[in-house]
């Protein structure tokens, strides 16, 4: 599968002439100040099985951004909290990154009591040994290049120069994960109007991935307020489904 991944990938770059392709290894300063908001957003996640749509999960993800000085350091915290339907579903990651580049800083992750985190570099990515109890105290992750992190992949796309048929080759990494960093190629394919609660319709840009021949995901971003306001994926077993709630509750 991953394999598979990487070579469409590497088509994929290869031969999309006919568009504009931007390769992403960090974010523009400017978009950044533009876009970035600070505040809490919150998702309802509702995953269904194909094979029996009565099979459904869900959950609610809170995210909460934040402009943050550590020193002479301007940096930007991202809270994000998952809840499921038992305590084992709980995930709780914290995460922070540069505010002029939104490259990662440090990325720490508790689920089920295990927790892992990181400290990013320059040149590499390592297990963090100031955080007690971290199951990846040991971790090391050479870099060959810069790389955002994709558990931010919410925050991260509004702060794209979104254009009607741009793709964008984007360097991402989940921490600790077993694949190194790549680039994944999305793709503007076009606009759509979402309907919202407070009635009339809201203008997005829709943002594809494709994982391999049948498998993909949509996001649907508003171009006024720049938000990720839904996503749509398909991921073979099944179908997932992200949607930004109109009001924020306050989650412990």
């Amino acid at each position: 599968m991953k394999f598979l991944l990487s070579t469409i990938l590497f088509i994929f770059i290869t031969t999309l002439t006919y568009a504009q392709v931007d390769t992403v290894y960090h974010l523009d300063s400017k978009l950044i100040k533009k876009h970035l908001k600070a505040g809490p957003n919150q998702y309802l996640v509702f995953i269904q099985r194909k094979g029996d749509p009565r099979m459904a999960f869900t959950f609610v993800w809170s995210r909460d951004v934040k402009f943050v000085k550590q020193g002479e350091r301007d940096l930007i915290e991202i809270v994000e909290k998952s809840y499921g339907s038992d305590t084992s579903r709980v995930r709780i990651c914290y995460s922070l990154v540069e505010a002029d580049n939104f490259l990662p800083v440090f990325h720490r992750t508790k689920m089920n009591r295990v927790i892992e985190a990181y400290d990013f570099y320059a040149d590499k990515i390592k297990g963090s040994d100031t955080v007690a109890y971290n199951s990846k105290k040991g971790f090391v992750l050479d870099l060959k290049a810069p790389t955002l992190n994709w558990e931010l992949d919410l925050e991260t796309f509004p702060l794209f120069d979104l254009k009607a048929g741009k793709s964008f080759a984007i360097s991402f990494y989940h921490p600790g994960g077993r694949t190194e960093p790549q680039l994944y190629v999305y793709k503007v394919i076009g606009e759509e109007n979402l309907s919202v609660i407070e009635g009339g319709t809201v203008a997005c840009w829709k943002l594809r991935i494709d994982y391999d021949a049948k498998n993909y995901a949509i996001f649907y971003i508003s171009k006024k307020g720049r938000e990720v306001l839904r996503m749509d994926e398909d991921f073979g077993g099944g179908i997932r489904y992200k949607v930004k709630l109109s009001n924020s509750v306050a989650i412990k």
